[in-house]
Parts: C-alpha cells; sequence; structure tokens
C-alpha cells in the first residue's frame, strides 16, 4: 500500500496515473483489512496463538521484505512510468496476494476469498491496461497477463466448487 502511495504521490502530475496509483494503494488496503478480518476471526475462535493455517517459511518472508523495501526505495526517488510499473508486477508475482487468499481460505470465507480475487483479477487487468498505454513492453505485458489469467482461472476454479 506504501509502494503504490508513493507512486501516487511521484505520478501526481498525470490525472490518469494519479488515479491508477491511487486505486491501486485503496486495493491493498483493503487486503490489509482482509488480513486484519483473519486476524479477528482467528482471534475470537481463541486460535490465534496456534500454528498457522497457512505454512510459511522465513526464506520467503525475508523475499518479499525485500522486494517491497527495494520498492518503497525506488518509490522515493525519481522514478519513470516504465520502473513503477515493472515495480508493481513484481510485486504482485511475489507470494503475497496467494498468502492473503490462502489464509482467508483458512478461516473459511469463502465469500470474502472470492471477492479478495475478483478485486485483485481486476487490478491486474488495470496494470495490464496500464503497461500497454505507458510502457509498450511486450514482456513486461505478458507476465502480467500471465498472473490476471492463473487469478482468473483460480476465481473461476473456486466459483465452480
Amino acid at each position: 500500500m506504501a509502494v503504490y502511495a508513493g507512486f501516487y504521490r511521484a505520478f501526481g502530475a498525470d490525472p490518469r496515473l494519479r488515479d491508477f496509483w491511487f486505486a491501486m494503494a485503496r486495493d491493498e488496503a483493503g487486503h490489509v483489512g482482509a488480513l486484519d478480518l483473519v486476524t479477528t476471526v482467528l482471534e475470537v475462535s481463541g486460535l490465534l496463538d496456534q500454528p498457522s493455517p497457512v505454512a510459511l517459511d522465513n526464506a520467503s518472508i525475508a523475499q518479499v521484505r525485500e522486494l517491497l523495501d527495494a520498492a518503497a526505495r525506488d518509490a522515493a526517488g525519481a522514478l519513470t512510468i516504465e520502473r513503477a510499473l515493472t515495480i508493481a508486477v513484481e510485486i504482485e508475482e511475489s507470494e503475497i496476494e496467494d498468502l492473503v487468499s490462502n489464509l482467508l481460505a483458512a478461516v473459511q470465507d469463502e465469500r470474502e476469498q472470492r471477492r479478495y480475487q475478483r478485486l485483485l483479477v481486476h487490478d491486474l487487468g488495470d496494470l495490464s491496461y496500464m503497461i500497454e498505454q505507458y510502457c509498450q513492453d511486450p514482456v513486461l505485458l505478458q507476465r502480467c497477463d500471465t498472473l490476471v489469467n492463473r487469478h482468473a482461472e483460480a476465481l473461476r476454479l473456486a466459483s465452480v466448487h
């Protein structure tokens, strides 16, 4: 959320980019809310101090933290739109999105998990569009489109079951 808010500030002179990055930051705030929901459900169920229902290894956590720290540093300096869009794809490719979805599934809130997945597919579609409009990098666009398709398929399969 902070990275996208930094991009909002960095590209504030362009209303289209400003609105895009604000929407991305707002949607990440929703993800924070989803994680808070998971915490609350586990807490009221007396399960908060139990082992996590989703396995996480320290290397994955360190990798995501390093990615976000580097992105925050980039966002604080002179930044091109191409670099900002690349950072966004790198963040969205990380395990963090799957982790949130898996945690929602673990507390058996399928409706919230599907809402989260729909929002993620929408955000990734918007990101793909912005890459087409501002970056013209076919490799980056393909990486983003692969993410859109993967999450759209996961959403489709979740809706079938």
